[in-house]
């Protein structure tokens, strides 16, 4: 199966992710890690979506369901996600993560940012959040698979989507 996440930056797609892959033994992609292992060899970070992409086809191709660790808001890259899913056989599904502004503001200040971090700092995550905020409000009449409402305790629902996802 392949999992596309619809968030916006701080959301916690990162996290729902990790755990998603962790339960359902999937190949957790993330676009972050190749943005950041670019940064360190002073590359452009364009290219990180398609090195992404590569490597869930690879994990596709050897029969492995992939969590695609990015931000599948705008419609091309959800009918991508579906195409490739039918290529390879397997079904797709959207995972919506609704986060109040304030929890993304608390989320960002709070967190204790290391190398391993796209963004260096709040201030920015929080920059681009602010960019890429009206986008989220004006593309979310996508119909996801499911929803999770980060404002409420993850745990719960997150368990919740492993036992339908283990059921299809």
């Amino acid at each position: 199966m392949l999992i596309c996440l619809i968030g916006p930056v701080g959301s916690g797609k990162s996290y729902v992710a990790a755990r998603l892959a962790r339960a359902l033994g999937a190949v957790h992609v993330r676009t972050d890690e190749f943005r950041v292992a670019l940064r360190k060899e002073e590359k452009s970070f364009s290219v990180a979506p398609r090195l992404a992409s590569r490597a869930r086809d690879r994990a596709l191709a050897e029969g492995k369901s992939v969590i695609m660790d990015f931000d599948a808001i705008l419609p091309r890259r959800q009918k991508e996600c579906r195409a490739v899913a039918r290529k390879y056989g397997t079904p797709c599904y959207v995972i919506c993560i609704e986060t109040p502004e304030e929890v993304i503001i608390r989320r960002a200040r709070r967190h204790h940012y290391t190398s391993r971090d796209f963004f260096r700092n709040a201030d920015e995550l929080l920059r681009v959040y602010y960019i890429r905020r009206k986008l989220h409000h004006t593309q979310l009449q996508t119909k996801a698979d499911f929803v999770i409402h980060n404002d409420k305790p993850l745990a719960p629902q997150i368990k919740n989507i492993i036992i339908k996802l283990k059921g299809l």
